[in-house]
């Protein structure tokens, strides 16, 4: 079987294709632009130092802010805590003591969850 090659030729001979959307083939679109950084802190729990990115850096910063009153999912997902449960998995296996509470929703029947830290964490800075 030969290998093929995709070449900006190909793409604007093919069929149904309309050649004028291919001014600039492969560079400056939506999916090769320069992405933001993603954020990494530097923290300290029970089993010592640790470092986390991303959205399980937003979920530890979360878990520490919200205090005894934990966080649940429904009031971030708005923003960025889509997978919450697996934020807060992973972040447990930084030694993290972080509870599941099962509350019930009375209107339409079901649960959700409210995750609630009780591991002393510091949070020692970000890191660039």
């Amino acid at each position: 079987m030969i290998p093929q090659k995709e070449t900006p030729e190909a793409a604007v001979t093919a069929k149904g294709v309309n050649p004028a959307s291919f001014t600039t083939f492969g560079t400056s679109n939506q999916y090769t632009a320069k992405c933001r950084r993603r954020k990494r802190i530097l923290a300290r729990g029970p089993a010592g130092e640790f470092s986390v990115a991303g959205k399980d850096a937003m979920a530890l910063e979360a878990l520490i802010e919200s205090g005894k009153s934990g966080i649940i999912a429904l009031k971030l997902s708005n923003t960025w805590a889509l997978r919450l449960g697996a934020y807060v998995h992973r972040l447990r296996g930084h030694g993290l003591v972080i509870e599941t509470i099962r509350e019930a929703h009375d209107d339409i029947g079901g649960w959700h969850a409210r995750y609630v830290l009780y591991s002393p964490v510091t949070i020692l800075g970000e890191i660039a």
